[in-house]
């Protein structure tokens, strides 16, 4: 049935693509010479200047993102994995998302994740957020402003965040790509996160898709994860499963939640293709967590007899992946 479902909206994203596309306007004939061909070429960021063709799909796109526009698109998430750490049950959302981007470079975006598995089905949780990207040379730079909304339900082991200030950026240096991210995460502490990391995209069919290869370490402090033990993994849980026997209350805290230190590893393959003013995306990612967090948990049990034990968390490699279309307008 999952492969069904799976199999089912990626067919329905193609076809939506098609209908899109062949109903998309053609590049503006003020960019074109009268009665001859006119090839457009863009500069590549290698030292020697290459000049590299654009196709018209391409070209199109970018005019687009050089004037004001809106972006719509939905997205489907296998599993909620974040920094490789995830909560014991699968998280698989479905997520629509609509961004209105300003030629100045400012945007709005507003999305939600939209779980259903086999024991649940409701929104988990609403994000909005504003940012701002530009471009100067080969240096690309996105700030941005996230506040989360997330449902009482949720186990995802971000769900006590509240909000989050981001920079993202980034330097083409033609053969490989350097990315930094550093994000400030508010919930009842702030947390620190890091990623660095390098890819290099690779352009086939007339740049119509683009394949680039990525790997990122990714390193943080973890009082988010600190909440998600204190008042999510044990407590949300115990209203839809059998308490154990004789035990009125569990609680966990994380030991020494604000060292900063590596988490996981993540390498992945995000793939785009370009359809006129639809992009179909799929990006599988492979997340290897290290440094398992030692975990206090305290059981009372019914006659108010406390139990205290520590335990170091079980973490393992996470394959999901992201599959997902959208629509430039």
């Amino acid at each position: 049935m999952k492969t069904l479902l799976q199999t089912t909206l990626f067919s329905v994203l193609s076809i939506t693509c098609l209908i899109v596309s062949s109903s998309a306007q053609s590049v503006p004939d003020s960019i074109r010479q009268s009665g001859t061909e006119t090839v457009i070429f863009k500069t590549d960021s290698i030292p020697n200047e290459n000049l590299v063709p654009v196709s018209d799909s391409a070209l199109e796109e970018i005019l687009i993102t050089k004037r004001s526009h809106f972006e719509a698109g939905i997205s489907y998430q296998s599993n909620d994995v974040y920094l490789g750490r995830k909560d014991s049950t699968v998280l698989p959302y479905f997520i629509p998302e609509f961004t209105y981007y300003h030629k100045s470079g400012l945007y709005v975006t507003a999305s939600l994740n939209y779980l259903k598995n086999s024991t649940s089905s409701r929104i988990d949780l609403i994000t909005l957020e504003g940012g701002y990207k530009f471009s100067i040379g080969d240096y690309d730079g996105l700030f941005a402003v996230s506040k989360y909304f997330y449902s009482n339900q949720s186990t995802s082991v971000t769900s006590e965040l509240k909000a989050s200030l981001d920079y993202q950026n980034s330097f083409d240096m033609g053969f490989i790509k350097p990315l930094m991210e550093v994000t400030l995460n508010i919930g009842s502490k702030l947390d620190v996160a890091a990623q660095l990391g390098l890819e290099h995209s690779f352009y086939l069919l007339d740049s119509k898709l683009d394949i680039t290869p990525t790997f990122m370490v990714n390193a943080s402090t973890q009082n988010y994860y600190n909440d998600y033990y204190k008042k999510r993994r044990y407590t949300i849980k115990s209203k839809t499963q059998p308490p154990q026997t004789g035990i009125a209350s569990i609680t966990g805290t994380v030991i020494d939640a604000s060292t900063f230190k590596i988490l996981d590893f993540e390498p992945s393959l995000p793939i785009n293709y370009r359809i006129g003013k639809c992009t179909i995306n799929f990006t599988p990612t492979y997340a290897i967590p290290v440094h398992p967090t030692t975990i206090a948990v305290q059981s009372v049990r019914q006659n108010g007899t406390v139990i205290n034990r520590t335990r170091t968390e079980n973490i393992e490699n996470s394959f999901y992946w992201t599959v997902g279309v959208s629509f430039l307008f």
